[in-house]
């Protein structure tokens, strides 16, 4: 049962200069004038590569990055070309010297079995995209099963196939609902269409990083699986005149087959200098009407042309030398503690099958208790919960005790069949 990864505001401090130009004077104005010369200047960023997975450069057409080979310890511990895995992060890093995908050369990435999205971090060479990096969610599947999410993205719905099996709602903050052979699509950067559709979720600066949820299960076929995330780091030049996508996946459209759309997921770029083409930068939904996911470009100078879909946020010049690539440690989080008297994993598994991260052993309620830190107790808690077979819910949390630094919130687990699956994420929401 996966806890959701808490998705705070995050944005960039407003710095006012009060000259008083009419009691200075002239003095006043050259110190403003001077003010003005020094921000020019700008440092490239520390991004706390040490180069130790060594020059990316693949030379076959389509290599695929295997993500569970990733060890796990510290992000910023040395890497041995397969990526570390971070647990407290939730992100698979890799710290390369530089990274040239080439014209006709394609790079994917098979998932962590955490579901955790990618991050790149460069020096003190470039990054050049000529070709292209796909971390896009997978199309409705037709056996009904859950469709296959990018990484740091959320799967798509299982489908309908009978009274029993009866399908699911969509994975991740802003699933598609699913109620018998209705599906809704997903949100992310908006929310869903329709009645079932999911919500709007995440911030601007893509501050953690996730990506896209998945669409609803519909009749017979699952929902578009979610796209994924990535962050593009980099001390030099991160240079895109190929394509980075972290597509949704499609729905199904066909006849009374009807699925939900995959949303897009989310895509990062660090660097001190962005150039390129912006067009080269897809984070769109299934389909013609998924719900788009999210782009942000930071650095000292960016020089890309057109526009990317959707139009990329940005931050320039970058308000310091050293990268932020992380949550501060004050920032809000929630996650599941405890379903009933079982604890839950700090490291849940992300998944519909077995073993599972708890196992309860009775359908009688049990109370879900969620741990808060640095959130405000007037905000709201709230629980998601997603059967494997039947529909999803959405239910308040109480406070149980605490205050804005730590504290418990607690929801009521309610109609859980035994022999089945399901999967509770927690979101906390500033009023």
């Amino acid at each position: 049962m996966a806890p959701s990864r808490m998705q705070p505001a995050a944005g960039r401090p407003r710095q006012t200069i009060d000259g008083r130009a009419s009691s200075y004077g002239l003095l006043g104005l050259s110190i403003l004038a001077l003010l003005r010369c020094a921000s020019l200047v700008v440092a490239a960023p520390n991004v706390y590569s040490d180069g130790s997975d060594g020059a990316f450069a693949p030379t076959a057409a389509t290599t695929t990055i295997d993500l569970d080979l990733a060890t796990i310890g510290s992000w910023n511990q040395p890497g041995n070309g397969n990526g570390v895995y971070d647990p407290e992060k939730w992100a698979v890093v890799f710290k390369y010297a530089s990274v040239n995908i080439a014209a006709g050369k394609t790079v994917k990435f098979s998932n962590h079995r955490s579901g955790a999205p990618v991050v790149w971090l460069v020096q003190p060479g470039d990054i050049t995209i000529a070709g292209a990096v796909d971390l896009s969610g997978s199309a409705y599947d037709v056996s009904g099963s859950l469709a296959i999410a990018g990484p740091g993205g959320f799967a798509g719905g299982r489908g309908y196939r009978n009274d029993i099996d009866s399908g699911c709602a969509g994975l991740g903050p802003g699933g598609g609902g699913h109620s018998g052979k209705q599906a809704g699509d997903a949100g992310y950067g908006f929310s869903g269409t329709g009645t079932l559709g999911g919500i709007m979720y995440g911030n601007a600066r893509i501050l953690p990083l996730i990506g896209g949820s998945g669409g609803g299960g519909g009749n017979r076929y699952s929902g578009g699986g979610g796209g994924g995330a990535i962050l593009l780091a980099c001390a030099g030049t991160v240079t895109v005149n190929g394509t980075v996508r972290a597509k949704g996946g499609d729905g199904s459209g066909w006849n009374s087959l009807v699925t939900g759309i995959g949303s897009g997921g989310g895509i990062r770029v660090i660097a001190n200098h962005v150039a390129g083409a912006a067009a080269g930068l897809d984070a769109t939904g299934g389909g013609t009407t998924g719900s788009v996911g999210r782009i942000r470009i930071e650095a000292n100078t960016i020089t890309l042309t057109g526009s990317s879909a959707p139009d990329y946020t940005s931050l320039k010049p970058l308000d310091n030398d050293t990268a932020v690539l992380w949550l501060p440690d004050n920032a809000p989080r929630i996650r599941v503690v405890t379903v009933g008297t079982e604890s839950v994993p700090v490291d849940p598994g992300n998944r519909f099958n077995p073993p599972g991260d708890v196992v309860m052993v009775t359908t009688d309620l049990q109370p879900v208790m969620m741990q808060a830190n640095n959130v405000p107790t007037t905000w709201l808690v709230k629980l998601r919960v997603t059967q494997r077979n039947g529909t999803s819910s959405t239910m308040d949390a109480a406070l149980v005790s605490g205050d804005e630094t730590s504290s418990i919130w607690q929801a009521t687990l309610t109609g859980v069949p035994l022999n089945d699956f399901v999967v509770v994420q927690a979101r906390a929401t500033g009023l």
